[in-house]
Formats: structure tokens, C-alpha cells, sequence
């Protein structure tokens, strides 16, 4: 049966936009706006993830509750090859826009390489560590890199661009344009603007890498999704027996036009070696076809050709070298002894669970009231690079607040009710004598007690002598009642190293990280 082609190439653009407009508005949607609740965050992408799917199945051993929309794409990739790679996916629509903007000159264009490969071993090496419990398929999962990228690069930076420009605009002299500026101001504080003016660390190098991996589809066409992509590597082993054929008839010319419409290096050109396993299903080719030489059709695959030449020495060491990395990996000084800076958000699984789901999307980062969850670089080792810790000094972690478990689509970060999350320990507070005001200067100080929010405050002070001999009051904390939130060294006025600082020990997901105290020489 034979498929029509009359408006296929506006049916797959209309579909492109819909979906990357769709992904953008649950992006900035997904953002405190002064509801406990996040009615649609952009985690629907990353739920119908099949990459997501698979790699936490086999890094958790557990069936990803929450990802189960991801299994609407097997069938849909077995009747239309890889369709969510020219349909559906938003980082495959900007490859796709960046491509063809003027149509670049590339000799390569819809020609299969041997580069190609790369994918599928990018895809082996991350199954390879999945087995032994590293998630580390978000590193490279179109979604999660771009979640991460737009929202801790692009996204801050264009929203302190408009903050910047509507305070220049309220500050003119001139009354009726200063309140066009606050009624700007107002508007897009509603629907744009981010609740906190967030600021990330390494949100320089995920800006360099995002525009970097859009700047080499200049170079090769859909580059990403091409030779990198695991998600890509993925459909493109389950398009390779699918339903939806190319097929050719006697009236090509060997135009090549089809071949220089290719988005995925698919080889339309000859039929008898077009490659599913690299069509990204974008009808550019029969589109273009003068002589309407090229048609879809939905046929059994018999016998097919398309070859992954991959190697097996290559597959079983790609598998191999994921899964020695993941071990390796476990042999480090992280994975040893908790890091006193790793503080993580409320209702992190233990640390080997929390890293055989994280997928270092961001999405946590991004609805934190007070931009205080920054990805790590190496504070949780290479095997927890990009993963969420609470940095106090920038941020605090809001008493009343669980977005970040509502929007985690592993339960790398279990959502808790509010009442669970109160009494979640994420770490402890600690007094520093020689920074904090009190106990170094004698002058008092009471900012720390004053801000923390437990009912039974967990800072309270004991009287000392201060200068001049006038007693003067110094916080102690109370271990009992300390959740590790981070307010008190957030707030704490010495401006540099805060006088009251907040380490991991004591956190309720960890019982071995817990304070040793010395037994009494008393008995």
C-alpha cells in the first residue's frame, strides 16, 4: 500500500513546531508560580523518553513507573522507523533548523559514513554502565542535555537580559513609558519571567556546549543525530525491521536530489541501500523527487541490508568499557565516604540509588524557589557529574517546598508531601567559632536563630562573655532538630566564608552518614 505524499512535508513541520512550541511552554511553565503544585512540567518529554526507559530499567532494576509513556513509541517505531527523531523531538528540530537555514553546502548530506556507528556504541557503552547501576545516559540523552542546557544557560541568561532591560525602561523620566514598562513587567513576570533570578554554576560551558553541538550541523547535516545521539542509536535498531519501506521505480534519473534532502544520511538515492536504522522519516526525499521516482510503503522487512557495522570486537567493547567504568567508578574516594559539600535535595534516594536514576536533566534545579540546587562538577565524583547538590551560600531550600520531587521523572528524587519533607534531614549545621560574629568579635548577632523556620527553633543561643566583659549571646545548634536547609549560613551576614555552614552528615537517606560521637569517659 502506498502512502500519499501531498502534504507530507508540511504535516512533519507542522508537527516539529507544535511539539517544540509545546516543549517550550512546559519549560518555562515548569517554575514556581506561587503554588506547592506543578500542574505541567516539561517532564512529559523525558516520560516518553525510550532512552530514559531502558537505561533506568537496567541501572535501577526496577520498572520506571513513571516513564511507561516512552512504550508508545515502540509500535510507533516499529510502523514508522525513527518518526520521534523528525517529528516529535525538539533538539532534533533546532539540528534540523540549523541544518537546512540556508541551506548549507555538505558533500556528506544523505550519505551513510562510517561515523554513524558512533552512536550505537555511545548507546552500547551507556548500557554497559546501566547494568552496573550508573546512570549516565543523560549525559547524552537529546532531552535531558537539552532541559539542562536551556535551563541553566539560555533560559537565566535571557531572563536577567528583560529583568535588565524592563528596569532601564521603568527608570525613564517619562511616565507613560515607564508604565508601559511595568505593564510589560507585569505581563511577562505572569507567563515568562522566572519566580528567583536564578544564577548556575558552569552555566558558561553548557552554554558552549549547546550552541557548540548546533554549530556542527553547519558542518554535517543533523550532526547530533547522526553520529552521537543514544536515543537516535536506539530507534535506529528497532527502525530497522519496521513497516514503512522506501521503495524507487524506473523513472529516477540519478538526480541526487533526494540525497542532498536526506536529513539523516539515509541513502535514498539507492534504494537497495537505504538505511532505516539512519532515516529520521522526514519525506524530504520523495518530496523533492522531479519525477516522483520515490514512495513510502508499508511492506514486511525481508531480508534487509541495512547494516549497523558496528563490529562485533566494537559492540562487546563498548558494552565492556561501560560496564568496567561503572566499577571503576565505584572504587572512588565518592563513592566511599559521603562528601561533607553533597548536600541533596529532600527525598534523594541513598546516593548508589540516587545515581542509578538521576538522568541530570535539571528540571530540579530549574523550580528551586531560591536557585540553590547547582549541578556538581566533581563533588560527587565523574559518576555524579551534573547532578543536583544544595549550595547554601546561593540558595537555601525553602521549608514548605517539594517541587524538585515533583518534577524528577525518575524518583531520583522521590516527591514528598509537605509534611514528609519538614521532616526530612537533608544535613546539619555547624558553628564556626572563628567566623561567626558573636564568638569572634563579641558583638552580637542573631540572624541565624532569627531565620530558621522549624517550629521548635533548631538554633538557640547560650550566654558567653563578650567585649568588655558584657555577656553576649552565641547560637548552638540543636542536632535534634536541625533539617540541614541552609537558611541560617544563606542569611548569615559574614559576607565570604559564612560563620554557620551546612554539611551533608546526618541526612536521613544515608544512615551511615551520621555524627560519631566519643563515648564519656564517665560511663
Amino acid at each position: 500500500m502506498a502512502i500519499r505524499t501531498d502534504a507530507k512535508q508540511t504535516g512533519r513541520r507542522l508537527s516539529q513546531a507544535a511539539f517544540l512550541l509545546l516543549f517550550f511552554v512546559l519549560l518555562v511553565k515548569t517554575d514556581y508560580d506561587g503554588r506547592n503544585e506543578l500542574a505541567y512540567p516539561v517532564k512529559i518529554f523525558l516520560d516518553a523518553d525510550l532512552l530514559v526507559f531502558a537505561t533506568s530499567l537496567l541501572s535501577a532494576h526496577k520498572l520506571p513507573a513513571g516513564l511507561f509513556l516512552a512504550l508508545i513509541f515502540l509500535p510507533v517505531t516499529a510502523l514508522f522507523g525513527r518518526a520521534f527523531c523528525g517529528w516529535v523531538c525538539p533538539f532534533g528540530t533546532l539540528h534540523h533548523a540549523v541544518s537546512f537555514a540556508g541551506k548549507p553546502s555538505d558533500p556528506e548530506r544523505g550519505v551513510k559514513t562510517a561515523g554513524s556507528r558512533w552512536k550505537f556504541l555511545t548507546l552500547l557503552f551507556f548500557a554497559g554502565a546501566a547494568l552496573f547501576g550508573l546512570q549516565a545516559a543523560g549525559l547524552l540523552d537529546p532531552l535531558s542535555f537539552l532541559i539542562r542546557s536551556l535551563s541553566l544557560s539560555v533560559l537565566p541568561a535571557v531572563n536577567a537580559m528583560l529583568r535588565g532591560f524592563l528596569d532601564w525602561g521603568y527608570a525613564l523620566p517619562s511616565r507613560p513609558v515607564s508604565d508601559l514598562f511595568d505593564g510589560a513587567y507585569t505581563f511577562l513576570r505572569a507567563h515568562f519571567l522566572s519566580f528567583y533570578p536564578a544564577r548556575y554554576q558552569q552555566t558558561f560551558l553548557f552554554f558552549l556546549l549547546f550552541t557548540g553541538i548546533l554549530a556542527l550541523n553547519r558542518y554535517r547535516t543533523r550532526f547530533f543525530c547522526r553520529f552521537v545521539c543514544p536515543l537516535g542509536g536506539l530507534l535506529g535498531l528497532l527502525s530497522r525491521l519496521g513497516l514503512l519501506r522506501l521503495s524507487m521505480n524506473d523513472k529516477c534519473t540519478q538526480c541526487m536530489k533526494c540525497r542532498n534532502a536526506c536529513a539523516g544520511g539515509a541513502g535514498p538515492h539507492t534504494v537497495e541501500n537505504w538505511s532505516p536504522s539512519e532515516c529520521v522519516t522526514c519525506f524530504n526525499c520523495s518530496a523533492v523527487c522531479p519525477e516522483g521516482a520515490l514512495e513510502w510503503k508499508f511492506a514486511v522487512a525481508r531480508g534487509t541490508r541495512d547494516r549497523v557495522d558496528t563490529g562485533r570486537r566494537a559492540v562487546l567493547a563498548a558494552v565492556s568499557f561501560g560496564a568496567a567504568s561503572a566499577w571503576v567508578l565505584k572504587t572512588t574516594p565518592a563513592a566511599a565516604r559521603p562528601d561533607p559539600a553533597l548536600v541533596r535535595p529532600p527525598g534523594s534516594r541513598r546516593e548508589d540509588d540516587f545515581l542509578s536514576r538521576c538522568v541530570r536533566c535539571g528540571e530540579c534545579m530549574k523550580v528551586c524557589i531560591t536557585g540553590g540546587l547547582q549541578p556538581t562538577l566533581l563533588e560527587a565524583g565523574i559518576e555524579g557529574m551534573w547532578t543536583p547538590v544544595l549550595v547554601s551560600r546561593i540558595g537555601y531550600c525553602e521549608y514548605n517546598c517539594t517541587l524538585c520531587g515533583q518534577v524528577c521523572p525518575t524518583s531520583a528524587i522521590r516527591k514528598l508531601t509537605g509534611d514528609q519533607k519538614r521532616k526530612t534531614v537533608i544535613g546539619l549545621a555547624f558553628v564556626d567559632p572563628s567566623r561567626c560574629i558573636p564568638f569572634a568579635q563579641g558583638t552580637p548577632c542573631i540572624v541565624c536563630e532569627e531565620h530558621c523556620p522549624t517550629p521548635r527553633k533548631a538554633i538557640v543561643f547560650r550566654e558567653q562573655p563578650g567585649k568588655g566583659g558584657a555577656p553576649v549571646k552565641v547560637p548552638v545548634v540543636d542536632t535534634e532538630l536541625c533539617i540541614g536547609c541552609g537558611i541560617c549560613e544563606n542569611k548569615c551576614p559574614v559576607a565570604d566564608l559564612a560563620g554557620i555552614r551546612v554539611t551533608s552528615v546526618g541526612e536521613t537517606r544515608n544512615p551511615g552518614n551520621r555524627l560519631k560521637l566519643p563515648a564519656s569517659p564517665y560511663g
